[in-house]
């Protein structure tokens, strides 16, 4: 298959499946391998997407269930996403949650505001592009549940169980 990743400069685009950095040069034709049963999916640097973790046999199973957080970084260390929490159900304008993320080297940033209380969990956060850690905080406080692949630069915090309905900051250095 050969596709084009749009952009202009330094632009890091990763598999969604493997995490792996494209090799691709913004602009021009890129082989891609396309096996039977592959969809070349990608994510480009600088984005932030709230994720349901699991999915479920309905779309109310999948809403009840935590969240899970892709972060990926561009070369910068930058990356940016919101998202928008209601019941699901009700017509709009309804209560609603308006959810910011920011990331820049080394410290995530999560805000929140409205008047939905979101019951399910963000559960998991997974940062592309970061260094390894000696630490990772959530609140200030050191947790232990993370894991780090050198090879994707990806950092993986497990079993965080954050409200989503307060502000939240997660380091590592």
């Amino acid at each position: 298959m050969i596709g084009i990743f749009p952009g202009r400069g330094r632009i890091i685009w990763r598999d969604w499946y493997t995490q792996d950095a494209v090799n691709a040069t913004p602009g021009a034709n890129t082989t891609l391998d396309a096996p039977l049963g592959h969809i070349n999916v990608h994510v480009r640097d600088g984005s932030i997407i709230l994720l349901h973790e699991k999915p479920g046999y309905t779309i109310t199973e999948t809403r009840q269930g935590p969240y899970s957080l892709l972060v990926s970084q561009a070369a910068d260390g930058y990356a940016f996403g919101d998202a928008y929490i209601d019941d699901g159900e009700t017509i709009p304008p309804t209560p609603n949650r308006r959810l910011t993320f920011h990331s820049k080297t080394g410290e995530l940033t999560i805000g929140s505001a409205g008047d939905f209380q979101a019951q399910e969990k963000l559960n998991s956060i997974t940062i592309l592009g970061a260094s390894k850690p000696g630490v990772v905080t959530i609140q200030g406080k050191s947790t232990e549940g993370w894991q780090y692949s050198e090879a994707q630069e990806r950092l993986v915090i497990s079993n965080v169980s954050l409200d989503l309905n307060s502000p939240t900051t997660i380091s590592w250095h």
